[in-house]
């Protein structure tokens, strides 16, 4: 399997799983990323059974891991810039 093949649909999940992720300033942001977490959980499980029929619908998730990891570090680490 080539991940260059499926690179688009890496890039077409990261930009779906970002958009349905938690906000930061709902005041449920704790249950909405447990729910966001858990989904992307059962996704992942689900389509590593499927890995070698249907391969597109892997990378979909794998597209969803990067997105994962991005909404944590977006939310950990805070950048501030001073002006003098």
């Amino acid at each position: 399997m080539e991940l260059s093949k499926y690179f688009l649909v890496v890039a077409y999940s990261f930009a779906v799983w970002t958009l349905i992720a938690p906000r930061f300033g709902s005041p449920r942001f704790g249950e909405l990323f447990l729910a966001y977490m858990t989904a992307l959980l059962f996704s992942l499980q689900a389509t590593s059974e499927l890995i070698l029929i249907k391969p597109v619908a892997f990378f979909f998730t794998v597209g969803g891991v990067f997105a994962f990891f991005f909404t944590v570090l977006r939310r950990t680490i805070h950048i501030s810039v001073r002006h003098k």
